[in-house]
């Protein structure tokens, strides 16, 4: 059902141009699921008012939640509230025939969230003129035995992994204090702030490696073409589990090396990435999926908001992916790991602020020119260059520094935050309740899965905590 704002609902109209955040590449829903363990304070806490409450008073200050994706007369694509048209968020309950102990006695399986009800049927995100599906949608699930399990979904234009897990621990921010003070007045909680990225409207000056623009191919040629490649009908997930110790030694055995120069430092993620990137690649080649590959590249998701100096709790999607071309060489031979790492490191390195905004520059002018050509599906055309590249492609995702258990609604934190997006040769790094280890969300072709759960390297660092 729709949150029913009633006189809470925002009195602004308010409107933001998304054409150039480089969410052109997100038309899509993205889900996670986090489970509560029971206790005895869960009823109240986690009750449909309480959460109902709780919820109003957060969306009071983000009208972007209940706006409509409209194409302007001008084909720029904007998030528009309309208080006379609002897109109200979900916020759905349901009793669910399963426990907590069930659950998590099999791994909290994606499986079981779908077979027990636990999600949301899937919605397309794809930007058309009709779009009128809500941006924003929650389902509490309450579990036989006292449990809860919360599924998030939201369409990428407004809310990234970094920004839903924000307003989601500020969802629960708000619950605890009506549940400590109550009889709070809504209009006395503080405002939920949020901001978009943006170019610096001046003239472009360089055409981003990341970033391609093609007239001849239309949108659902370019969604097959994607759906080939992250999609496949013999797509297997498992989650694993790699101690944070283990981390920070594969960071050590790079400084160890030699191969840094005087001054220059990875990170534990650019070495988790290289590690991953080299078990998955060596995974292929055990596979015999390809004889031989023509070349590698290694990109993750980057968020603009740090480099760009914007705030780092609010709305939208500022994301670039990035592109890392790979010598085989280099993927394949452990020894190589810390040459990977440092290779990882640099280029990253070239993510600069005036990069990203003149990244942002060129898709605001290309996006413009399209349009003025009479393209009249002008974002159709714009897309991440990893979706026509001939590379083998493997995605690192580093969320495990996300306030993804933040989340404590008055009863206690998540046990487990579980993300379900199956897009093959992609990773998603999500950091672990006790913070001593860091779980991989791993989406690979079956036979790929099975080398790489085969695989001595992996196995000394990684442990199988889900099997689907």
């Amino acid at each position: 059902m729709r949150v029913d704002m009633g006189k809470h609902l925002p009195c602004k109209a308010v409107s933001y141009s998304v054409t150039n955040s480089t969410q052109y590449m997100y038309d899509t829903f993205k889900v996670y699921f986090q489970y509560y363990r029971p206790s005895p304070q869960i009823a109240e806490s986690m009750g449909k008012d309480a959460l109902q409450q709780s919820l109003v008073a957060l969306l009071r200050g983000c009208p972007l939640a209940f706006a409509r994706l409209k194409i302007r007369p001008d084909r720029s694509i904007c998030l528009d509230y309309d208080p006379e048209n609002s897109n109200n968020p979900v916020l759905e309950f349901h009793h669910a025939a399963v426990s907590y102990a069930e659950l998590e006695a099999r791994g909290f399986l994606l499986a079981d969230a779908n077979r027990y009800g636990l999600d949301l049927p899937p919605l397309d995100g794809t930007i058309t003129e009709s779009f009128d599906q809500p941006l924003l949608l929650f389902k509490a699930s309450y579990l036989s035995d006292g449990g809860v399990a919360l599924f998030s979904s939201r369409h990428h234009v407004l809310f990234d992994g970094n920004a839903l897990f924000s307003f989601v621990s500020n969802w629960a921010h708000y619950n605890r204090m009506l549940l400590q003070q109550p009889g709070t007045k809504l209009s006395e909680l503080p405002p939920y702030q949020v901001s978009i990225a943006k170019g610096n409207g001046r003239a472009a000056t360089f055409k981003p490696a990341e970033i391609s623009m093609d007239t001849l191919i239309s949108s659902s040629e370019l969604k097959q073409s994607a759906s080939r490649i992250f999609r496949p009908p013999d797509a297997a997930r498992c989650v694993f589990r790699i101690a944070i110790a283990d981390v920070r030694r594969l960071k050590q055995q790079v400084a160890d090396s030699g191969v840094l120069d005087k001054g220059a430092w990875v990170s534990s993620n650019n070495a988790l990435a290289a590690f991953i990137a080299q078990c998955i690649a060596r995974a292929y080649t055990s596979a015999g999926i390809y004889e031989q590959v023509p070349s590698w590249s290694v990109y993750h998701s980057l968020d603009m908001r740090r480099l760009l100096d914007l705030p780092l709790r609010g709305i939208g999607s500022p994301l670039i992916l990035t592109d890392c071309p790979v010598p085989t060489e280099e993927l394949v031979n452990a020894e190589k790991l810390p040459h990977l790492t440092v290779r990882i490191r640099r280029n990253i390195q070239k993510y600069t602020a005036d990069y990203l905004r003149g990244s942002l520059n060129w898709i605001d002018a290309t996006y413009t020119q399209l349009a003025s050509d009479g393209i009249q599906k002008p974002w159709t055309h714009i897309w991440s260059s990893l979706f026509r590249s001939n590379a083998l492609l493997i995605g690192v995702s580093c969320m495990n520094k996300l306030p993804v258990y933040d989340s404590d609604f008055g009863a206690g934190r998540p046990v487990i935050v579980r993300s379900p997006d199956l897009i093959c040769n992609y990773v998603i790094a999500l950091p672990t309740l006790d913070a001593d280890a860091i779980h991989l969300s791993v989406c690979l072709r079956a036979p790929v899965m099975r080398a790489l759960r085969s695989d001595p390297e992996w196995n000394a660092l990684c442990a199988l905590d889900c099997d689907g």
